[in-house]
């Protein structure tokens, strides 16, 4: 009996169906509506389900977003009995979510290597005061704050080698305590005085762990500890914190790897990671303290005016002050710095958007408690976004945000990113239809960018340096891809590109976190339905969701050589033996260890998803868009390939998005993102940024002298302000509560009703 056949036969299912190359199988051709024919979209749309004010509403603006909600995006385009409409929305969706699944990849990976980076720091701190002269009440103190940095980050990663003193280890508990709470507002005596207008607190709120860092517990302890080594600053004009972070940059210089100098390539190669993804890092890490101090000599105290005037005049020449205000703190006298030049023992990157927050609300220059989305969309040319903003001196405003778009013109995939979506706010292509020359288009398109945004930066949760303000004062008709040839064009390139980069970052590498969590969800399972007592009985009870969950460990069945019984008395007995076998090897995976079976090692291998494929086939996927978008704009009628590639698109959206299979036909319920982007100290409150689920948005698109109703994916956008650093699971909580934020004002003109009710999730 084969594997499939044996969890058909366990679980009451067939799973896992084949659907390789379904998407282009070539059916018949089918004939578009020809609305010269007696065709009537309005009779459609009330077939649909939409209402005479939403019909109504359609016919003025030719697009209409919907309550019609669904877990994925991908849905939508495997269900639909009229003509599909491609959507920019569903192609960005599926990049995010291949995206944000390398990331976590590679998160994963350093999630392991910090706690070795941070032993060796803390282990050369022992004895980096040994025979250093002069100031020896300086020296200690610089020492303790640098073992105190370190040995928190190291706690909160779970260490318990480290050995420090009474008085350090009375300030580590303190700390780690206060992190974990992710609570208070305050500056703890070790940090120095409260009344210090250039740092006067801590926000411990933003060590919360957000975005896919809450997926795990080891990635929730790295989000602390990174978080922690971002945020407290080494600042030049402070001779404690100063030495304090040449002493730990003396610690990873080169001599201290004389026996091992790949080693310290590694441990550099950490510290800027993502360089190339996201940017430069706005202060100076610890790399480049290890630099300044390369010898015990560059540790001498007295040395440390010619050390402070040298990185001055460093900062000075290459332009290397902080661009973004993370702290807490009140704005510097002169109104063209943002802060002083310093050091954190990691640096947040700097991004463009943060750099166009931070001016845009700098309340030097504006009374401005909050920035606004469109601001984003204003600085990436939307002429509509421009007449939108709204502020007293508008003037004054755009003039900022002109000045700001130097800072989008970078070569990092981040900046590259957003100039994919800068295509969709230009003008549209001469030849394209008139409806998208009108605001609601541009209301769509703006909704479209800034939910594309709003999920980079989700992924970038982070590693981003945040804001913060200063203190104040049935078979499927064909369709139509949405006419953005530019659009697909630059997303092909970029997504050719960002695979090229996750390649060379080892993102590619068998990543076996998920399988752990696989193999525990399915034990878990099947000890909460007590299938090893109730046998046959237990399994007839189970929801084809719980089948597809006991699926997931497929592979296991036949690596292990465990068939199950013919008759119904040694199901139990089965059972009971596969969940123990079943932890057993969820063990061993998360050690390291390699199972003795060659038949288990072969199924890990092919067990592990590998993602690179798929994004080659992200990118075939964008060009073949960008071809049918030039194909539609210019009138050229589709061939048999093209209608069969876009009544396929969903499946071929869904294995993208990592369903395999047939896996896409009960998708998972995890779709909304949320982010926040910005925080004001004085009202407590950040700006969240984020997607809710997808929702059906129907367009007129014009056709043999009519209009023809087709459907497609939107990914919503929502900015609002909360007193909580929102999870994910408490943003989709809020979603479905009465007190769930209301959609941008400027996008309500293009939503049935005004609003996005609570979501009618539609059926899988």
């Amino acid at each position: 009996m084969t594997a499939r056949r044996i969890v058909a036969a366990v679980l009451g299912c067939a799973l896992f169906a084949p659907l390789c190359g379904a998407a282009f199988a070539r059916p018949m051709r089918q004939k578009m509506p020809d609305p010269g024919k007696g065709y009537k979209w309005q009779t459609i749309a009330k077939g649909q389900g939409l209402k005479p004010a939403d019909i109504k509403q359609l016919g003025r603006n030719k697009i209409l977003v919907t309550n019609e909600a669904y877990k994925q995006v991908f849905t939508p385009y495997i269900k639909s009995g009229i003509p599909l409409f491609i959507t920019s929305d569903s192609l960005l969706n599926a990049f995010h979510v291949l995206y944000e699944e390398s990331v976590l990849r590679m998160e994963n990976a350093n999630a392991r290597k910090l706690p070795e980076i941070l032993r060796f720091i803390w282990n050369n701190l022992e004895a980096i005061d040994a025979g250093m002269k002069g100031k020896p009440k300086l020296v200690a103190a610089a020492k303790r704050r640098a073992q105190v940095v370190i040995g928190t980050a190291l706690r909160l990663l779970g260490d318990k080698t480290m050995k420090p003193d009474n008085a350090v280890a009375t300030l580590i508990d303190a700390e780690v305590k206060r992190v974990i709470e992710a609570k208070a507002t305050m500056k703890p005596k070790w940090l120095g005085p409260p009344d210090d207008p250039t740092f006067t607190a801590l926000d411990y709120s933003r060590y919360r762990p957000r975005g896919f860092y809450t997926k795990s517990d080891d990635l929730k302890r790295y989000f602390r500890a990174l978080s922690w080594l971002q945020s407290i600053p080494f600042r030049l004009s402070k001779d404690e914190e100063l030495l304090s972070i040449l002493m730990m940059g003396n610690c990873v210089t080169y001599n201290r790897f004389r026996n091992d100098p790949s080693k310290l390539k590694e441990y550099h190669d950490f510290f800027r990671c993502y360089s190339q993804f996201v940017g430069v890092g706005d202060d100076w890490d610890l790399m480049t303290a290890a630099q300044v101090a390369q010898n015990k000599n560059d540790l001498d105290p007295g040395s440390l005016p010619r050390k402070r005037s040298s990185l001055l005049e460093r900062a000075k020449n290459y332009g290397r002050a902080p661009a973004i205000n993370d702290q807490i703190r009140f704005a510097p006298e002169d109104p063209t710095k943002t802060a002083e030049p310093n050091f954190r023992i990691i640096s947040a990157y700097r991004t463009p958007d943060a750099i166009l927050f931070h001016r845009t609300t700098d309340l030097r220059q504006f009374e401005r408690p909050f920035p606004a989305g469109l601001e984003l969309c204003a600085a990436l040319e939307s002429s509509w976004a421009r007449s939108k903003l709204e502020y007293k001196d508008k003037q004054k405003l755009l003039a900022t945000i002109d000045r700001c778009r130097a800072s989008f013109e970078g070569e990092s995939l981040y900046c590259r990113y957003l100039d994919c979506l800068a295509a969709l706010l230009d003008k549209p292509e001469p030849d394209a239809p008139e409806f998208m020359t009108r605001d609601s288009w541009q209301i769509k398109s703006c909704q479209t960018a800034l939910g594309g945004w709003a999920q980079l930066r989700h992924t970038w949760a982070l590693q981003a340096k945040q804001t913060v303000m200063y203190l104040g004062m049935a078979r499927k008709p064909a369709g139509f891809v949405e006419p953005e040839p530019e659009f697909f064009a630059r997303m092909a390139r970029f997504v050719r590109d960002t695979e090229g980069l996750l390649r060379q970052a080892g993102a590619f590498t068998p990543d076996t976190t998920s399988l752990v969590a696989d193999l525990r969800i399915a034990a878990d399972l099947i000890e909460k339905k007590d299938i090893a007592h109730k046998g046959k009985a237990a399994l007839k009870e189970l929801s084809l969701k719980e089948g597809m969950l006991l699926s997931k460990i497929e592979w296991v069945f036949w690596a292990a050589k465990l068939r199950p019984p013919d008759d119904e008395e040694n199901i139990p007995k089965f059972f009971g033996k596969l969940t123990r076998e079943l932890r057993q090897l969820a063990d061993q995976i998360e050690k390291g260890q390699v199972p003795d079976s060659p038949a288990l090692k072969e199924a890990l291998k092919e067990a592990a998803v590998d993602v690179q494929p798929l994004w080659r086939r992200l990118g075939d996927l964008c060009l073949k868009l960008e071809a049918l978008a030039h194909k539609q704009l210019r009138k050229r009628p589709f061939c048999a390939a093209d209608e069969a590639f876009i009544k396929g698109y969903g499946e071929v959206l869904a294995r993208i998005m990592l369903y395999g299979g047939n896996s896409y036909l009960t998708p998972n319920d995890d779709a909304p993102r949320v982010v926040d982007v910005f925080y004001n100290p004085m009202s407590s409150k950040c700006l969240e940024v984020g997607v809710g689920r997808a929702r059906a948005i129907y367009a007129l698109y014009p056709l043999k002298g009519g209009e023809v109703l087709c459907r497609g994916a939107v990914m919503p956008y929502y900015e609002f302000q909360s007193w909580t650093r929102l999870t994910d699971r408490e943003w989709q909580r809020l979603l479905d509560s009465p007190k769930r934020p209301g959609i941008p004002t400027w996008v309500k003109s293009i939503v049935a009703g005004r609003e996005l009710r609570k979501p009618t999730l539609k059926s899988d």
